[in-house]
């Protein structure tokens, strides 16, 4: 399931205008061999309550910060707002930009210039699905536990995940997992290029009631309109 998609080509489309904590419990003294077991028992635990919690989610909405950092890169990129999203639909609202899919057609609404981009949906493989990679990480990556943890004075869990290929699109992916509803409130992820990507939700909502027109954008009056997609 598509939930969470900060994708590689929503980023291209928006970047015309827009763009797209640590207290570590601590261990008692122990033997080597009994941290191992320890650490195996909780990663497999944590691993295994999140994979389970995130592939039972059907919709979801939830404010965003998401902040790009990189050496080759002159400032770090920001950008905040609301996401909702089912399946591969999803509608992401910034202050400068919508972008809305429903699964077959795509609208960017670039408010600054007063346009919006028409295209047809396409399934990018080097999308980042929140959801669908928390559903089924455990295939593609090495999990690691990291302890426990106060964010903004909330108990949370932390896993690190290594990708099995070195190819993935990924080199780590930290996790923030709440102690309350195993839901991830903060993740860190450092793709191949050494870009350092900060994910923190809030507001997060579970199974929503959504309008019916969630996933669908009514273009407003005096703006240019491109149309991109193939004619049929």
């Amino acid at each position: 399931m598509r939930i969470l998609r900060f994708e590689n080509r929503a980023r291209a489309f928006a970047r015309s205008s827009l763009m797209a904590l640590l207290l570590v419990t601590a261990m008692a003294p122990t033997t080597q061999a009994q941290v191992r077991s320890s650490d195996e028992a909780d990663t497999e635990r944590l691993a295994t309550r999140l994979s389970s919690r995130y592939d039972a989610i059907d919709t979801m909405r939830l404010r965003f910060v998401q902040t790009a950092s990189s050496a080759f890169m002159d400032t770090d990129e920001r950008y905040s707002g609301q996401l909702t999203f089912s399946d591969v639909a999803y509608r992401i609202e910034t202050p400068n930009q919508t972008i809305v899919t429903d699964g077959i057609t795509t609208w960017v609404h670039n408010r600054s210039e007063r346009q919006v981009i028409i295209n047809d949906f396409v399934e990018d493989e080097s999308s980042f699905s929140l959801t669908q990679f928390l559903g089924s990480f455990s295939d593609d990556y090495r999990a690691t536990y990291q302890g426990s943890e106060l964010l903004d004075g909330t108990g949370h869990e932390r896993l690190r995940l290594y990708p099995l290929d070195d190819f993935a699109a990924f080199r780590q992916v930290d996790l923030w997992i709440r102690d309350s509803d195993d839901l991830v409130t903060r993740l860190i992820a450092v793709d191949l290029n050494d870009v350092r990507m900060v994910f923190e939700l809030s507001s997060i909502e579970v199974d929503p009631d959504l309008d019916p027109d969630t996933f669908m954008f009514q273009i407003p009056d005096n703006v240019e309109q491109v149309d991109l997609r193939e004619e049929g």
